[in-house]
């Protein structure tokens, strides 16, 4: 199943989570309907909200309640870019200027902070105190894989292990959030909460390591956003550890010149983009991804055949093959 297909099933859907997102959007401030009409205008691939409802349609149909945590999802993913920008002092988005840029850091903290709210608001709406659990620990996870974040700025010792910790607080834990809603909504039991889960835990691994990599590998146009932006952050993804972990000193430190000066004005990007392949970095980090995107696979084996178990079954060769 293509990528479009997998999406055609729940394109209706889809089309009513845009909906009840520019619903929520909508406030008596204006600068945060100004802030949420440019954020959904932006887009995305909306894979969040897609994994929500294909996660209910496992088991049914796709009810009121799957769609207003389709767009909770969204909301709390778009809330985190919004913090990331500011604290990344990022300029660009989605290949339009960030809202930090366009609005300033006091009022886009402010925004990010009322996105949170009213994604809870609405999650609330539903009674169900196991969906509100789900929350409370994604946003917990989340917040806490920023701190930590904060405290590996410009380290290049970092391991491995601590690196796949930090996509798993940022991103793959949301991923899994998403799927276990999807079972939650249709009265499922733990353990096949805890499947979907896993699925989702994987599925997000793969995507963030590959978003990593098309960091160094994409063009800026293919982003949306300047390349090397993490390297110029100074964060050190999986292709700098696997990177510093096998180059030479002499290598080692031009990458330590590029982390300290926040930019490639003594080191060309041209240069570490050829030391990288030099190592075949790239094809190590896929080759890690995809670890994760055949893990994922595993924990739908005992699901029933089904076309939304096949559209599943379809993302993670998606997400690891992807250019953007």
């Amino acid at each position: 199943m293509s990528w479009q297909e997998t999406f055609e099933l729940v394109r209706p859907e889809l089309g009513l989570v845009e909906q009840q997102f520019r619903t929520e959007m909508a406030s008596g401030v204006p600068a945060v309907t100004a802030i949420g009409q440019y954020l959904q205008i932006s887009g995305g691939k909306r894979l969040r909200p897609a994994l929500v409802l294909l996660a209910t349609k496992l088991f049914g149909n796709a009810s009121k309640a799957a769609i207003h945590l389709a767009a909770v999802v969204e909301m709390i993913h778009t809330a985190t870019l919004v913090h990331d920008d500011v604290i990344d002092e990022a300029d660009r988005r989605r290949g339009r200027p960030s809202t930090n840029s366009r609005w300033g850091n006091h009022t886009s903290v402010l925004a990010g902070d009322w996105l949170y709210m009213q994604a809870f608001k609405t999650a609330l709406q539903e009674r169900n105190f196991r969906i509100l659990d789900i929350l409370i620990e994604l946003t917990q996870m989340m917040v806490e894989g920023e701190l930590i974040q904060l405290e590996m700025i410009g380290k290049l010792d970092l391991t491995v292990e601590q690196h796949l910790d930090l996509v798993h607080r940022k991103t793959a834990c949301l991923f899994g959030a998403c799927t276990r809603l999807g079972a939650v909504l249709n009265g499922q039991d733990q353990q096949t909460e805890r499947l979907l889960g896993e699925y989702g835990r994987n599925l997000g691994m793969a995507f963030q390591l590959v978003d990593d990599l098309l960091d160094f590998t994409a063009s800026e146009a293919a982003l949306g956003k300047p390349v090397g932006s993490d390297l110029r952050e100074g964060k050190a993804t999986l292709s700098l550890i696997y990177l510093l972990e096998g180059c030479t000193a002499e290598e080692q430190a031009k990458v330590a010149t590029v982390m300290e000066e926040r930019s490639f004005q003594s080191v060309p990007w041209e240069d570490l983009l050829e030391i990288l392949h030099r190592y075949e970095i790239p094809r190590r980090v896929k080759e890690q991804a995809r670890l994760y995107s055949q893990n994922a696979l595993q924990y739908l084996e005992s699901f029933p055949d089904s076309l939304y178990k096949r559209a599943l079954t379809a993302l993670p060769d998606f997400v690891v093959n992807r250019s953007s």
